[in-house]
């Protein structure tokens, strides 16, 4: 395959000028077109559900197109096995959300905060997409990387991947993989063609940098692999008293 893609490329950039043209960023689009041409998207998309596993913390950012009015935007922060903080923007609303062990920290509207147990299934941890939160308003909180992942790995899901445009996301550079499959329960799920996702590797890690649901709808980014952060109960939490009793710092 690599003698393949070395003739291609030299081929491409003969064609293109590129070898003149002192343009590193589109000679490298142009290999790494040449590349995705010649590789299995499935596979990618499972090599990219391995790496997650071993992550052991990063952020997440959802965005929800909201109609009528602004976004909903969540700000995750994971650090595992078992510790998530999101902290979620609606027009001048902001609120926040701690997740450490089986207690979930929850503030509402009026700035009170309660408690609630949440199953060890909820935490976004070893390529686990984390089940529903019950306070999500929407759908922010799960990882639909490790969702489209775990997809692309079982041979009998009706799943198709295509390679997409090699791009620029916040500052990163990734390939981008569009995946399209039905959605689970829906009436007619015998093949793809349902939901339409996108999602953008990194090319050395594949790790995802980000996944887009159709043209825009819902945008989720990632960064800040492995990077050391502390999650802790907030402070007004601790003082908040639920179901009588005063929480436990």
């Amino acid at each position: 395959m690599k003698r393949v893609l070395i003739a291609l490329f030299i081929s491409a950039l003969m064609l293109t000028g590129c070898s003149r043209s002192g343009e590193p960023g589109k000679v490298r689009k142009v290999y790494a077109s040449l590349k995705a041409r010649l590789t299995s998207g499935r596979a990618e998309l499972g090599r990219s559900l391995a790496a997650r596993k071993e992550i052991k913390s990063y952020r997440m950012k959802v965005s929800l197109a909201l109609h009528p009015g602004k976004a909903l935007v969540t700000d995750i922060e994971v650090s595992c096995p078992d510790r998530e903080r999101m902290v979620s923007h609606i027009g001048d609303s902001v609120l926040e959300t701690v997740r450490i062990g089986k207690d979930a920290f929850i503030q509402q509207r009026d700035g009170r905060w309660t408690q609630q147990q949440i199953p060890p299934e909820a935490y976004p941890c070893s390529g686990n997409p984390g089940a529903p939160s019950p306070w999500a308003m929407m759908n922010e909180g799960r990882d639909m990387s490790t969702i489209i992942g775990s997809m692309a790995e079982n041979p009998q899901a009706p799943i198709s991947v295509s390679p997409g445009s090699y791009t620029q996301v916040e500052g990163q550079q990734c390939q981008q993989w569009v995946v399209q499959f039905q959605h689970p329960g829906s009436a007619s799920n015998k093949g793809p063609g349902g939901m339409n996702y996108t999602m953008c590797l990194a090319p050395d890690t594949k790790l995802p940098v980000a996944v887009m649901m159709g043209s825009g709808g819902m945008t989720i980014t990632y960064s800040d692999w492995n990077k050391a952060f502390e999650i802790a109960v907030p402070s007004e939490a601790k003082l908040a008293s639920v179901a009588g009793k005063p929480q436990q710092p």
